[in-house]
């Protein structure tokens, strides 16, 4: 089978993988009325109660992070409201980031944003498991390619030699929340079954003795592409975080460059500043 077909094969396994795995059973109408009490004849608008009943209930673990919200019209029946309150309530608690729409499936409960200090280098499969979630990977390609410009620059090496492609779409609770492209240089010896029995690629890299110390990075906002929006269950434009990192060991070499795309409803990065103080007669 040619590499083509293989990462074809590959990417409508994850689009499969997608629907199905977002396709649970909803939160039971009766136990959403347990937690949204709305009372007909207040002056709070009642899409407005709606909202609130539904971000108390999340604040206080009653609905949890990936579970799936009834459908409009079963809210509207259950509560005895209109469709377009119902809508109206999700639409602000959506755009508070409580809680998400997949398309052709429904609203979940949305996951509390993942917080990153800048300054700490450490694997995907080790941040989300620091948060009590379960990691998983799904390899789209894995296999050497000729290096282009941009790879061959930061491994300090001629532009067509051979490095490690390791393309991938990144889980937590198996919902996508990111895709990785990784490089690796060509000679370091790692094999896909090792790599899906590990799960961290840098766990791999220093169980080989490559210890991993530094790194270079960047972040910018990004437009979800058509791929981007497949893959992560998005519309495309949506707003994305493109991480690029530069993984370097102990004697500087570089041993990973890699383009990270996660969703920005997910992820948030924060970074404590020190004011210096600047010399006299000096201005700011």
């Amino acid at each position: 089978m040619s590499l083509d077909r293989r990462v074809v094969l590959d990417y409508n396994y994850v689009k499969m993988k997608l629907q199905t795995s977002t396709k649970e059973k909803p939160i039971d109408p009766d136990r959403l009325l347990k937690a949204v009490f709305i009372d007909k004849h207040s002056f709070v608008p009642l899409y407005r109660q709606i909202a609130d009943a539904i971000r108390l209930a999340i604040v206080k673990g009653y609905l949890k992070p990936g579970e799936l919200l009834p459908s409009e019209q079963e809210i509207a029946g259950t509560l005895g409201v209109a469709k377009m309150t119902v809508r109206q309530a999700l639409l602000e608690l959506k755009r508070e980031g409580l809680v998400y729409r997949h398309r052709g499936v429904g609203t979940f409960i949305a996951f509390p944003k993942f917080e990153h200090r800048l300054g700490s280098l450490v694997s995907f499969t080790e941040d989300i498991r620091s948060r009590g979630m379960v990691p998983s990977s799904r390899i789209l390609f894995f296999g050497h390619v000729p290096s282009d410009e941009m790879v061959a620059a930061r491994f300090g090496i001629e532009k067509g030699e051979p490095v490690l492609r390791i393309y991938r779409v990144r889980f937590a609770n198996n919902q996508p929340v990111g895709i990785h492209e990784a490089y690796l240089p060509g000679d370091i010896p790692i094999s896909k079954n090792e790599l899906e029995t590990e799960e961290s690629l840098y766990a791999l890299l220093e169980d080989k003795g490559f210890q991993l110390v530094e790194a270079e990075e960047s972040i910018e906002a990004v437009p979800a592409d058509p791929t981007q929006s497949e893959l992560l269950g998005l519309n495309v434009g949506d707003p994305l975080l493109k991480v690029v990192r530069t993984v370097f060991t102990t004697d500087r070499r570089p041993v990973e460059y890699v383009i990270a795309i996660y969703r920005s409803d997910l992820y948030r990065y924060s970074t404590r500043l020190r004011r210096e103080p600047f010399g006299r007669g000096e201005k700011c």
